[in-house]
């Protein structure tokens, strides 16, 4: 498997395909489209991390620094006291097809993210953590920073995190941030 940013056209549509299928087929977030796709509202200033097996997009991450920040659109304006000015990174769009999300991938995919932003001086996460993944988010070091909204159906939670922790937090990460200067990883999907 491949994870790098996405390149071309097509790529970046592949992208699109995926966060629809997720975001609004599986976690219904947003209403689908009839082209199966679904661009992000901050696409001009995310980074992205996309995962590929072979000709397939499996898994995608994105990260942006540059306030709005769409859980303070979420959770509301009290959460924004919480983030460190100029030193926050939310990250959005976490996704895998279910045939990956218990393997190596999540862990390399969200590393190569979370290390790109350690490089770039960010210090503090903030996410909008969906309830059925919050104890991964939790063993990770994420905390619950204030009460949970739902979201057709979905329920999230304000949640945030030290970055610096959060990359120390298991040694099975360590692995994955020696390849922290490849901007191209490649990974074995055994679990």
């Amino acid at each position: 498997m491949l994870i790098k940013e996405p390149e071309t056209k097509a790529e970046i549509d592949s992208m699109w395909q995926l966060n629809h299928r997720i975001f609004a087929e599986e976690f219904p977030q947003h209403p689908p489209h009839a082209d199966g796709r679904l661009v992000d509202k901050f696409h001009a200033k995310n980074l992205y991390r996309i995962a590929w097996d072979g000709e397939r997009t499996v898994g995608m991450i994105c990260a942006h620094w540059q306030p709005p920040f769409s859980a303070v659109m979420k959770f509301g304006s009290w959460l924004s006291s919480r983030l460190p000015e100029g030193k926050t990174a939310e990250i959005r769009l976490f996704a895998l097809l279910p045939e990956y999300r218990c393997g190596p991938l999540a862990i390399a995919l969200a590393v190569s993210m979370l290390v790109e932003l350690e490089k770039r001086g960010l210090q503090t996460l903030v996410i909008s953590g969906i309830s059925v993944q919050q104890n991964f988010y939790r063993h990770i070091g994420f905390q619950v920073a204030g009460e949970p909204v739902n979201e057709n159906g979905v329920i999230f939670f304000p949640m945030t995190g030290d970055l610096s922790a959060i990359l120390k937090t298991n040694p099975t990460w360590q692995k994955y941030q020696r390849r922290a200067g490849q901007s191209t990883w490649f990974i074995s999907h055994k679990k």
